[in-house]
């Protein structure tokens, strides 16, 4: 005899799916929306208070390290208090923390702000993550979910930085206006949570049942020793790389390039479609030559790249290698997070994440006050030349966990 599938569970599983592929991508447009206008004026906001570049790597730093130490802890407790619950509450304090940052002048608030908000950052994308690799177990189908996630969210960014060249036209220069450029991007934050309801399995059985035993987490882990340490160090290095870009190009492009609030604005756009551009360029290499092959060899081509654009003499040809460069970092990107998620076993996912995001917060918080030191000594070409170098030793990591990936398939079969 037969048994046929329950149509009714089967319905009910494909709605949830549905639901979850769709809060995720448009929780990704609000996010890139919201970060990209808080990125975009953070640090010229920080020093329109009085607070140099030396005080904005400090101010980077701390929220990074802050993250770096906290996040694996209280991923750990995600497990248990449960997924969904935690990706709610570190949204909506994701974007509390932004509406409170354009109220305070002082570096020890903005110190403390910026570190809650790197907290609720942290917890928000571990959670998210987990949540995906709990409800989609093909590797492949989550590996296209968070390459369609990362497009969603660098075109939003796209948009949020035309919306700031906008805001920059009509006076961006005058006292104040950047309070309410990051006002903007506080709003667009909570839709962040509002867009993650839908992520809610009303049906989810709570995490913890009482009275009934705790799935065994620590052997899971051990017998995932190595690609756990093999992960921290790859996040690490692609974490101190990548903040370069995320945190400091603005300083680079005003204080290094000259360039006006609306050309930088401009180049962050250009940054968002060159990332887009390299993400369609690379996939299908990826599906030919494996993915973290392909990530090795683009990350490498970053260090040249970096070079180029370190010694470029004109603002023109530092910006075509700067965005060459970028095409291939965000490239990788979707294939760290679904490295991150492709050993990690039910009841561990939230901590597997965290100890990617702990690797990239720690190695963002270490380059920070290296690359906040360089410029405020006014060598921004030995800042770009550095996440060069962190980008090697990225690439070279990606080429040896495909090494270890190969043998493991070799020995399996």
């Amino acid at each position: 005899m037969t048994l046929l599938p329950d149509t009714g569970s089967v319905t009910r599983r494909e709605h949830h799916l549905r639901r979850v592929r769709t809060g995720f991508v448009l929780s990704q447009v609000f996010f890139g929306l919201a970060t990209s206008l808080f990125d975009m004026y953070y640090a010229l906001f920080l020093g329109q208070v009085g607070i140099p570049p030396a005080g904005a790597g400090q101010v980077f730093s701390v929220g990074f390290t802050v993250m770096a130490v906290i996040v694996l802890p209280l991923s750990a407790f995600t497990d248990r208090l449960g997924l969904e619950p935690m990706m709610l509450l570190s949204s909506f304090g994701f974007a509390g923390t932004m509406l409170a940052i354009p109220f305070v002048d002082s570096l020890s608030a903005h110190l403390l702000l910026f570190g809650l908000n790197s907290v609720c950052s942290a917890l928000m994308l571990v959670s998210v993550n987990a949540v995906l690799a709990s409800a989609i177990h093909d590797e492949q189908e989550r590996f296209a979910l968070f390459r369609t996630g990362f497009v969603a969210f660098l075109t939003a960014s796209a948009v949020g930085n035309v919306a700031g060249v906008l805001l920059a036209r009509v006076g961006a220069e005058t006292a104040g206006w950047y309070r309410f450029d990051l006002l903007c991007s506080a709003v667009l934050a909570v839709l962040i949570g509002v867009a993650r309801i839908a992520m809610w399995r009303r049906d989810a059985a709570p995490a913890v049942v009482p009275g009934e035993p705790r799935p065994p987490v620590l052997p899971a882990l051990r017998a995932n020793a190595g690609h756990l340490a093999g992960l921290f160090v790859l996040a690490v290095l692609v974490g101190g790389a990548g903040v370069l870009a995320i945190r400091f190009i603005n300083l680079v492009a005003v204080n290094y390039l000259h360039l006006a609030t609306e050309s930088l604005g401009w180049l962050l756009v250009a940054d968002r479609l060159a990332s887009v551009l390299g993400i369609f360029v690379l996939f299908p290499l990826m599906k030919r030559g494996g993915a973290l092959r392909v990530a090795g060899f683009a990350m490498i081509a970053a260090l040249f790249l970096q070079i180029l654009s370190a010694t470029a003499g004109t603002a023109g040809f530092f910006v075509l290698w700067y965005l060459l460069r970028q095409g291939a970092h965000y490239a990788q990107m979707p294939v760290l997070d679904n490295f991150a998620n492709s050993r990690a076993a039910q009841g561990t996912r939230a901590f597997v994440n965290g100890v990617q995001r702990m690797g990239i917060f720690a190695g963002s918080a270490a380059a920070s006050l290296a690359y906040g030191t360089l410029m405020s000594a006014g060598r921004y070409r030995g800042a770009v030349v550095l996440s060069g170098v962190l980008s090697l030793l990225a690439g070279m990591t990606y080429l040896v966990q495909s090494h270890v990936g190969l043998r493991r398939r070799g020995a399996d079969q």
